[in-house]
């Protein structure tokens, strides 16, 4: 009988085969209503499990501290890119500022017990990850309290960020354990195409608007 451990790795590794399969056809079709709304709230909601499960294997199966940082990252920026459409130009709630603020201070003890536990685990790759968290998760607070009226426009901005972050945090889940010989650039290299990509989205829409 296979144990929980295995099970909960094969839900973990299926369903972040599925947000990737999702994700990729949601950046493929047109942005509009329809398709790419449907198959962005699919990915949303298997990257739910994603999350779920990875974080039950932080909990109970000592997971690395790279793959909590990349489910915390994957999780919290899920939820926001969605919020970010669902609000567009109002302001975020009080529960979405405790959102960020749970993810953040999760991130910041995660980081604590790696580095005080054996587990092996490689700084730059973490450090990175952590440090994409908190930037997002610290502009989603300090846009809340004090720069809403001079943010609200770049929405649409926000949006491609948080789903491109997600998605590269997911590919870069995969890549890390599909090629380990190549690591950390197995690891660093998804993120670094999705920044690539999410500057290319965002400068594309710059110019839809200028037209």
């Amino acid at each position: 009988m296979p144990s929980l451990h295995l099970i909960n790795l094969i839900i973990h590794i299926c369903f972040g085969l599925i947000a990737l399969g999702l994700g990729l056809l949601a950046l493929l079709v047109p942005k509009e209503r329809g398709a790419h709304t449907r198959f962005g709230r699919w990915f949303l909601y298997a990257i739910s499990v994603v999350v779920g499960t990875g974080l039950l294997g932080a909990v109970f199966f000592r997971a690395s501290p790279f793959l909590v940082m990349l489910t915390l990252l994957a999780g919290y920026v899920s939820y926001a890119g969605w919020r970010t459409v669902k609000l567009r130009e109002n302001r975020s709630s009080r529960q979405d500022v405790v959102w960020a603020l749970i993810a953040l201070t999760s991130g910041i003890c995660f980081l604590w017990i790696a580095k005080s536990s054996d587990a092996s685990w490689n700084p730059a790759v973490t450090y990175s990850t952590f440090g994409a968290l908190s930037l997002v998760t610290t502009y989603d607070v300090v846009k809340h309290y004090w720069l809403h009226e001079r943010l609200k426009g770049g929405w649409l901005y926000e949006h491609i960020y948080k789903m491109f972050s997600a998605f590269s945090a997911l590919l870069s889940a995969f890549s890390g354990n599909a090629l380990p010989q190549f690591k950390p650039y197995s690891q660093l290299g998804p993120s670094v195409l999705g920044l690539i990509l999410m500057v290319w989205f965002m400068s594309r829409q710059s110019r839809r608007k200028a037209v």
